[in-house]
């Protein structure tokens, strides 16, 4: 199987032939062992011959021009990216550096991607040959790193998308040494060390996680930009991404929800989007795969898990800094949802923009201003129920309306304690009010950490029970293998609730447990729990806040103050109930938890059933609900 090219210099098919050589004889020992059916693939032969052939066709960019001349959100982005472009002309390329809370190269592939994806980009814009230098610049560079460090593949895939996109945007105007220098990086440090995975049965350990959209839609970028030259390779990457990511899109059925958490949410799609998009421009058709159950609405979960403050309800491990999502706009267009491009527009323009992906860093920025150009005319004004729950992943989402910073929103999480990414938090909850957050979940600690996907991940604050808004019963964590789906959701008279059965959260302390919460008249929020406990427990009801805590005398009441807003909780059951506080500093290497208060009701002994009952409501507001039984909410 011979992988020397026509075009290559003597010299560098003799430097190139022993690993060509070993990669040759690792694909035949790959498609050996795959079917008949396998081998005779036709998946490339529809491939668009002329570059780029990737995401934007040249015969697009006169629309996207007139756009960003036109209108005003595509104007912004392109300005912003064009202004990241003329501060990377001066800026020296990134180095290989492993470093990092997992000492990686994960940062520096994806600060090269950020690079290469802006400087293309905005090469094909201007025409400006400066910017399509100093992306061919940074590219080389990368070819000349000894790996693209496959020991963690997220960082190969990534740096294989990187420079799969620049190659193909820039072919027209690379030198021939290098595009062969760039394609020959691409094969043997990209590509090569995935096939091998393959081979091996390896690649399939992250089948069912974003690491799957991720290293197969890189990979698969890279394939299809090299495809005509070396297309057994393409081949290889494209039928496995096909399967692989075919297998994880099973995931978003049947509602588009995403078990990882809202964070990792978008991370993932961005790869499963791009994949998608790199096959339907470079070979005119994406297999159908766009078609699966739940995947055209995914962009639903996407809107609701942020609240007015354009926080994420960060379940999992995840920031909540909110981000631009680009693919937004793919979805929009795909699957004819205008109001998810309206959305993403107001996100991408938002002041809370997190700074570690802001609108310059942001290394899929450009295709902001590509996608968005798209769908400029895109408009219907439609928004998303108020009340929605997403069976999958047994959450639910409530707000007392939409294009209003001051409005009320609570996200509530059942879910599965197994869930990649996830914490044992079944319970929890997020609450917005006033522009400001009340109720807030910490996020992921440092991957670094001991054990930190590991052993000893229970061990650490932020992913133990303690550390959310939640029960914690006898000081202990919720069971490993607890599952706790959300019963009930939807209207209660002019508010909205949801339900959740946690009888597996606490086995063998808890004979019942169940929680609900409600956005009562659109005006307030009740947290209810009832429990049964299966023998004496010590019973914590937990809520984190970064507000100021004053708790009245009696114990009963609390205000709260953020921001300049105010915010009151009453304990309306049991009568014995009392506010305190607890502290959120574990010892190190837990990460520190400045200016943060845990607002507890500590019931002791607990032997008896009891109702728990915490209402929120605006400064003034002396309204003390009924309480009735959760049976009855539905």
């Amino acid at each position: 199987m011979p992988y020397a090219r026509g075009r290559l210099s003597a010299a560098f098919v003799r430097i190139a032939a022993l690993p060509f050589l070993i990669s040759a004889i690792m694909l035949t020992a790959y498609a050996s062992l795959q079917p008949a059916s396998a081998q005779v693939t036709t998946s490339l032969a529809t491939l668009r011959k002329q570059h780029p052939r990737l995401f934007i066709h040249d015969s697009e960019l006169p629309a996207i021009k007139k756009a960003i001349a036109t209108d005003s959100f595509v104007k912004t982005v392109y300005e912003q990216q064009l202004a990241y472009g003329e501060k990377l002309l001066t800026t020296p390329p990134d180095v290989y550096s492993i470093g990092g809370s997992e000492h990686t190269l994960l940062a520096t592939s994806r600060d090269m991607e950020g690079r290469i994806f802006t400087l293309a980009g905005l090469y094909r814009l201007t025409g400006d040959k400066r910017f399509a230098d100093r992306a061919t610049q940074e590219m080389l560079a990368a070819a000349s790193f000894p790996d693209w460090y496959p020991k963690h593949f997220l960082d190969t895939g990534e740096m294989t998308a990187a420079l799969g996109l620049g190659y193909d945007w820039l072919y027209p105007v690379l030198s021939p040494a290098n595009r062969a220098t760039l394609e020959h990086a691409i094969a043997t440090k990209g590509i090569d060390p995935w096939i091998e995975r393959i081979r091996d049965g390896e690649a399939i350990h992250h089948e069912h996680n974003n690491w799957n959209q991720v290293c197969n839609g890189g990979e698969t970028i890279g394939a299809l930009a090299i495809a005509d030259e070396d297309p057994e390779r393409a081949r290889v990457i494209i039928d496995h991404a096909r399967e692989a990511i075919g297998n994880i899109m099973k995931l978003f059925a049947p509602d588009g929800s995403f078990e990882e958490g809202p964070g990792y949410w978008n991370y993932a799609t961005s790869y499963n989007v791009l994949f998608l998009d790199a096959l339907d421009t470079a070979l005119g058709t994406d297999f159908g795969m766009s078609d699966a159950s739940g995947f055209s609405s995914t962009g639903d979960y996407h809107i609701q898990s942020m609240g007015p403050t354009y926080l994420f309800a960060n379940f999992s491990d995840a920031g909540a800094g909110v981000y631009p999502s680009p693919q937004m706009f793919w979805f929009a267009r795909r699957f004819n949802k205008p109001f998810y491009a309206e959305y993403e527009r107001k996100v991408t323009l938002s002041s809370k923009l997190d700074p570690r992906e802001g609108r310059e860093s942001s290394r899929f920025a450009i295709f902001s201003v590509f996608w968005g150009a798209e769908d400029a005319q895109m408009t219907d004004g439609k928004q998303l129920p108020l009340v929605q729950s997403f069976a999958r992943v047994d959450q639910a989402y409530m707000r007392s309306a939409w294009n209003d910073p001051n409005a009320w929103y609570v996200a509530f999480k059942g879910g599965d304690a197994h869930a990649s990414h996830g914490h044992l938090d079944l319970g929890t909850f997020i609450m917005d009010a006033f522009d400001q957050r009340w109720a807030t979940d910490l996020g992921p600690d440092n991957y670094g950490l001991p054990g930190y996907f590991g052993r000893q991940r229970w061990s650490y604050y932020r992913m133990r029970t303690e550390g959310h808004n939640t029960l914690t019963i006898d000081a202990q964590n919720e069971d490993l293998d607890a599952k706790a789906p959300l019963t009930a959701s939807g209207t209660m008279g002019d508010g909205f609730y949801a339900i959740a059965d946690l009888n597996q959260a606490y086995k063998g302390k808890l004979a019942s447990w169940s929680r609900g919460v409600a956005l009562l008249d659109k005006k307030r929020v009740l947290v209810q729990d009832e429990i049964s406990p299966a023998q004496p427990v010590d019973v914590v009801w937990n809520f984190h806040t970064f507000a100021d805590v004053k708790i009245a005398e009696d114990g009963r009441s609390a205000t709260l103050s953020e921001g300049g807003a105010t915010l009151y909780a009453r304990i309306l059951s049991p009568a014995s109930g009392r506010f305190s506080t607890a502290s959120t500093q574990a010892p190190p290497p837990n990460a520190p938890n400045p200016g943060l208060t845990n607002l507890v009701i500590n019931l002791p002994k607990q032997a008896s059933a009891e109702t728990i009952a915490v209402v929120f409501t605006a400064p003034g507001d002396p309204t003390r609900p009924a309480l009735k039984p959760l049976a009855a909410w539905k």
